[in-house]
């Protein structure tokens, strides 16, 4: 027996309509959607504070102390003359450190074996060596008109020998003072002089001078 096209058996029910709903679909698209929303927002959050750290600016101090020294100082310089009787070339010249020879004297023979050391007898039995230099003080950041000059031996010489400078006696206790005010950057031309008694036995004198430039 046939069955019609839709007829249905006794006893069999009615097959019930399944409706098939996109609503998941839609709603997986909606979340989806919110998704990438929240990140596009979170990355243009991160975007937009990553320029504005790097348009961020800071600024600090710093103070500074600075304190500026005066100073003087000194040096010695051949006098233009040197080469002639009476002013004999320094060893080093033109620093604070030099040297200056005074050659081998004779009392007997009234002479020295340098012929630009100054020679001459003092009195019946006392002579003198001597030569002179030049001093040049120079000052700096000061505002000092002239400055002192002192000088001092640095050893008791023996007896009956004496050091001068500018016919002033010089000592090894103390500074002497050889001029109260002295100009600066000019040369000043200093005699040492070396005085012995003709009862000093032979030997070499030798001697430390140190001079003292002191600003007023």
């Amino acid at each position: 027996m046939r069955r019609s096209c839709g007829a249905r058996r006794p006893g069999e029910r009615k097959p019930s309509k399944r409706k098939t709903s996109t609503k998941p679909l839609k709603t997986d698209m909606r979340t989806y959607t919110e998704v990438m929303k929240r990140v596009c927002q979170v990355v243009g959050c991160m975007i937009l504070f990553s320029v504005m750290s790097r348009g961020q600016s800071g600024s600090a101090q710093l103070t500074l102390s600075l304190t500026v020294q005066s100073s003087i100082g000194l040096i010695f310089q051949n006098n233009p003359a040197s080469g002639t009787n009476g002013f004999c070339p320094l060893t080093n010249a033109g620093t604070n450190n030099v040297g200056l020879d005074l050659g081998m004297a004779t009392f007997p023979g009234g002479s020295d074996s340098l012929a630009c050391v100054a020679y001459a007898h003092i009195g019946t039995a006392m002579y003198q060596v001597s030569s002179a230099f030049d001093v040049v003080v120079s000052k700096s950041n000061s505002s000092s008109p002239n400055y002192r000059l002192a000088a001092q031996i640095s050893t008791a010489p023996p007896a009956n020998v004496n050091w001068l400078i500018n016919n002033v006696q010089l000592s090894n206790t103390a500074f002497t003072q050889l001029d109260a005010n002295d100009s600066y950057g000019a040369p000043i031309t200093k005699t040492l002089q070396v005085q012995v008694k003709n009862t000093v036995a032979a030997q070499t004198l030798q001697e430390t001078i140190t001079f003292l430039a002191t600003a007023n």
